[in-house]
């Protein structure tokens, strides 16, 4: 906390209590949406930049890095990884821009509702017709007023080397996280936190249906108390869908049903698969992704989804199944499909991996990282949460990409920084 008067709005938030996995608070919040007409997405993305607050409680923060994904727009604040996340619509009866949502800390549950609007006299009437002219937001927060101002675009820099903010699991936070990991929710919700793409972990049934689950066996860590124990791949897909749910009651998804969502229902462009086992596991797999692959050029999607390397007997499971990085014309996406070594940068090259996924603790990795670059491979370290230490991997690293459970820090960071 930076101030008394946050942590006292903090700690009175807390006590009014947070059900597990709920983010947005209840209620009919979004009152000044009804009667407005939607705003395709192209147009708001107009929107994204860097705003200061102008008037109002600086309660949430004084500068902003706002970003849009397929159905929101997000703000960043430089206070505590504070966010927002929009919804959005067009009020003919005034020319205005409504947004109602929520605001959140990053690392605990603190949250409330958030709404602002863009009058037509404060740039409504411009940001439609694709230009940003003094554009102004004017909101409220817990009975707070709150104005936001448009500063400026984002640097060239920054717009044309986006950073690869990935999300841990799916998850965007560690504290009350709004839906289970590994999960649908997760797929379709990610981007709007400042994702850029996802990590998901890869096990397989009894019937080898690759799912996306992070531990070996059935535990009350991951899902709700159920009649069936023990190690997933005991288990069908069918029964598993039965009679497994998730923490916050999800199903357990199938790695096609986790990748159809990914490519039908966001504008995400990466796919993290840490596959961690399982005998001819990328036999299954490789026909999972390839489909994939063809669906997203069906639909004019540009995705990159990889499989992760953990491990030297996962690398021997690869071995297997040759076709699996070469051209393989029994597809309709033929290609040899991309995949990401973490142990060492050598196990990349001798994997020819396209992707080196070292781990935070190993450090900066300067001399490895600028001779990946000069190979045509890209970096991404996993999992970075500390506040610190995002900024100073930033600023001091070369890497193209982060994992990590906070992306608003990484987000407002990178926006800012360069």
């Amino acid at each position: 906390m930076k101030n008394g008067k946050i942590y006292r709005v903090a700690i009175f938030l807390l006590f009014l209590g947070c059900s597990k996995s709920q983010i947005t608070p209840s209620g009919n919040d979004d009152y000044n949406l009804v009667g407005t007409t939607p705003i395709a997405g192209s147009v708001m993305k107009k929107m994204e930049g860097i705003y200061t607050l102008s008037d109002g409680s600086s309660d949430l923060g004084s500068q902003f890095v706002c970003k849009t994904s397929k159905s929101r727009v997000s703000f960043f604040s430089d206070l505590d990884g504070i966010f927002f996340i929009l919804k959005y619509g067009y009020d003919p009866t005034d020319g205005s821009i409504q947004f109602s949502g929520f605001w959140r800390y990053s690392e605990f549950p603190t949250q409330g509702t958030i709404h602002f609007s863009i009058s037509a006299a404060d740039g409504a009437t411009d940001l439609l017709a694709g230009i940003i002219s003094n554009l102004k937001l004017q909101g409220t927060f817990s009975d707070n007023a709150i104005s936001l101002h448009y500063e400026h675009a984002f640097s060239n820099y920054a717009t044309n080397n986006p950073f690869m903010v990935i999300a841990h699991h799916g998850v965007q936070t560690t504290s009350n996280p709004p839906y289970a990991e590994n999960s649908i929710n997760g797929v379709l919700n990610d981007e709007n936190y400042g994702c850029y793409g996802l990590e998901f972990d890869v096990r397989m049934t009894s019937d080898h249906v690759p799912i996306c689950i992070h531990d070996a066996s059935i535990n009350t860590r991951l899902t709700e108390k159920g009649p069936l124990s023990g190690d997933w791949d005991q288990y069908s897909f069918a029964l598993i869908s039965q009679y497994i749910r998730l923490i916050d009651g999800q199903k357990v998804p199938s790695v096609e049903e986790a990748l159809n969502a990914f490519i039908d229902s966001t504008t995400m462009k990466y796919f993290w698969m840490d596959v961690k086992g399982n005998t001819d596991i990328f036999k299954y797999l490789e026909p999972v992704v390839r489909n994939a692959y063809a669906r997203a050029e069906a639909e004019g999607r540009d995705v990159v989804i990889f499989a992760g390397l953990p491990s030297s007997d996962v690398i021997d499971e690869l071995n297997q199944q040759p076709t699996y990085k070469s051209t393989n014309t029994a597809y309709t996406y033929s290609l040899p499909l991309p995949t990401l070594a973490e142990e060492s940068f050598d196990k990349t090259l001798s994997t020819s991996s396209q992707f080196f996924g070292p781990r935070y603790s190993l450090g900066l990795l300067l001399d490895d990282v600028e001779q990946a670059h000069n190979d045509g491979i890209k970096v991404i370290s996993w999992t970075l949460n500390g506040k610190d230490l995002i900024s100073e991997y930033l600023q001091d690293g070369k890497f193209d990409g982060f994992i990590t459970d906070y992306p608003a820090y990484v987000v407002y960071d990178f926006y800012t920084m360069f």
